[in-house]
């Protein structure tokens, strides 16, 4: 089974967070202050949505995530505060945005 997955997704030692270390854009916005860093990390890979014969029923996965075109971290909507809390001054009281962004998975161990 094909596996189709994007990468370049870096850990920020800063926030701690995730984001796509990839763009164009940058590094984005961290909340720690600056761009984010990929010092320290390694590439994470996140899944698309829909794979071609989907995810093993003993797989563990959470999808729904999506990239935030303002300040470049992975964010969930369904967390108690639907759209986050994006640092990105652009943002204002708006929060995340999934505009540009694919429909992510993420796989846990079990």
């Amino acid at each position: 089974m094909p596996i189709i997955a994007q990468h370049k997704w870096s850990w920020c030692s800063k926030c701690e967070g995730l984001f796509y270390s990839g763009s164009s854009a940058g590094l984005g916005h961290c909340p720690a202050g600056g761009t984010h860093t990929k010092t320290g990390s390694g590439d994470y890979a996140l899944f698309a949505e829909t794979q071609p014969a989907g995810f093993p029923a003993n797989v563990m996965a959470q999808s729904n995530w999506h990239w935030c075109s303002q300040c470049g971290c992975l964010w969930i909507p369904t967390s108690a505060l639907p759209k986050g809390c994006c640092p990105c001054p652009a943002a204002g009281s708006k929060g995340h945005t999934s505009a540009g962004s694919g429909n992510y998975t993420l796989l846990a161990e079990p």
